[in-house]
Order: C-alpha cells, then structure tokens, then sequence
C-alpha cells in the first residue's frame, strides 16, 4: 500500500507589480494553500468467498467494482455495485463489503483521501449520492487517474532503482494532482445543489481562524495554539462556542481547532523549508516559546524532527 503526500504551495503575499501602482483596473486570483492526502491506493483480486468487515476511516473513499458486481452495506443501506461503478463514501460513514455477485474471479480498486480545503472539503461532504455510475463523465475521468495509481503499484515500474524511484515520485504527484482537479469539476457540476446557508457561519469561524493565525506569522509575532481562542473567536462572531464546534465539525468533519493545528502544521513544513531560518525562529513565528516544545510537537505531528523534515525536503 502506497500513502501519497501532496502539499500545495503557499503563494506570495499579493503585491502590486512596478508601474501599476496607477492602474485604474487591477484583479488578482485568489491565493492557494491545499493539502491533498492520498492513502493506501490499490487494486485486489479476489475469490467469491471474500468479504470486508464493517469499519469506519476518516478519509473519503472511491471503491470500484473493477470486475464483477459487488454487494456493499453503507450506513445499514444494502446496495449492488455494477460492474465499473464508483461508490463515493464520506468520512466516519459506517460500511462494508459482503462480497461479489455471481461468484468467479473478482476485482475491485480502493483509493482513501484527505482533503483540508475548506470549501473543497465541505463540498465533497454535501453530496448525497453514494454511486457514481460507470458510464458517467466523472467516471471516464476518474477511471484513468486510477489507473496510473495501479500502475504505480506495479512491481516492475517500482523496482528499487534510482531513476525508477524518482519517476514513480512524479508519476504520483502527477496522478495526485489530477485527482484534486477532477474533484473540484466533480462539486463544480453539482452548484448550486450544494449550496446551504446553514454552513456560513462556519465558514466565518475557519476564515477566522485562519486570519488570526497567518496575522501571527505575517507580522512575526509568535502566538501560541493555547493563547489563540476559538471562544473568543466564537463571541466574535456571535454564537456559542459549543454551537461553532459542533456545526463545524459536522461541515469539516474536524474541529476547529483541529483546523488550526493542520494550519500549524502546514505553515512549519513551509517555512523549514526556508533554509535561511532557524529552527528557533520558526518555532517563535508559529507560536512556539520554547524549541524543544516545538520539536517534540512537530515529531508528534510528523513521525520527523523538524530538522530531519528540513534535510529530507533538500
């Protein structure tokens, strides 16, 4: 099994180009800040008395029954699988697999992603249908992204080799960026169905969130996880901290401080990879007083010290 980090690059604070400082019209896109997290991808072959028992993740997953029907069970719903259909299933949704119709020889492709985006992740998250059918659009686009991830799983493409290595490196940040594009035309066709006001308040709190803790690294200032308040961010905005967190774990799927943390994370891998900061000022920048602390919670975080992080990204 294969897991698959993708980490969008933090653009550069928006800066107005020499000589439009007197510009009567000037636009900018949006900055872009994603991580998409592909896990354990794979394709199996199985006999007719296979089955998978129920469990929960808390990733999103594609199933495809490759060859064959398969009988899957989501959330108590009993349904079948035809042959080339996608089963789309949400984070901590209850599912498993009773096994395939009509006996045989059977094949089926499993693909687990994370995605942190807000508005992606809230998307993908409002979408009510469970199958998405062989022969729909998505389908055809999706089919082919999973097949460069079985060809990735090949012995012969991975054998150990240097070039081979760095080729298979390319091949999956390639197919992981495609799946992220394909995914954003998926929710794209589906406006304004996904549309729901009840999720603008949690929208304002993440925005929060996220204001207060690039201010902190924008102006240098270390403010500490602790000392950031989600209740104060919550009164801000007029509701109760119990209210913010419960709709925002039912839209994103996490807390809000949780969404912070991954924001910490994301903004100390960037800036490790900026040789001409220390370890020390990094971990003041994103709120950290003591290094060591900073260390310790980065190897939590990470499996990797943040020095080790620093070598592996040169």
């Amino acid at each position: 099994m294969s897991i698959i980090r993708m980490w969008g690059i933090r653009s550069m604070k928006r800066i107005i180009p020499t000589g439009m400082e007197n510009s009567l019209e000037w636009k900018a896109a949006p900055d872009v800040q994603a991580v998409i997290h592909v896990f354990a991808a794979h394709w199996r072959k199985v006999n007719s008395a296979w089955t998978y028992p129920e469990h929960t993740h808390p990733l999103f997953e594609f199933n495809v029954a490759w060859k064959g029907k398969q009988r899957m069970n989501v959330n108590g719903r009993p349904l079948v699988q035809e042959e080339g259909d996608i089963l789309f299933i949400q984070p901590e949704v209850v599912h498993r697999s009773d096994g395939f119709v009509d006996g045989g020889e059977m094949a089926y492709f499993s693909l687990h992603f994370g995605i942190d985006d807000p508005s992606l992740r809230r998307s993908l998250l409002s979408i009510k249908e469970s199958v998405i059918p062989a022969n729909s659009a998505i389908a055809t686009n999706l089919y082919e992204i999973f097949s460069h991830y079985m060809k990735l799983s090949d012995p012969q493409v991975n054998n150990g080799q240097g070039s081979m290595v760095l080729q298979e490196s390319l091949l999956s940040l390639q197919a992981s960026f495609r799946l992220f594009a394909t995914l954003c035309e998926w929710v794209l066709s589906q406006e304004p169905a996904l549309r729901n006001d009840h999720t603008e308040p949690t929208i304002s709190i993440a925005r929060a969130i996220e204001r207060a803790l690039n201010h902190s690294l924008n102006e240098n200032r270390g403010v500490s996880e602790e000392r950031t308040s989600i209740e104060q961010i919550a009164a801000s905005l007029g509701y109760s901290p119990a209210y913010c967190n419960k709709v925002f774990k039912l839209v994103y799927g996490i807390s809000p401080r949780q969404y912070l943390s991954d924001l910490t994370i994301r903004e100390a891998k960037l800036l490790l990879m900026d040789q001409t900061l220390t370890i020390e000022d990094i971990a003041y920048r994103i709120g950290y007083r003591e290094v060591s602390y900073f260390s310790k919670q980065f190897k939590r975080w990470t499996g990797i010290s943040p020095l080790g992080y620093r070598r592996l990204s040169h």
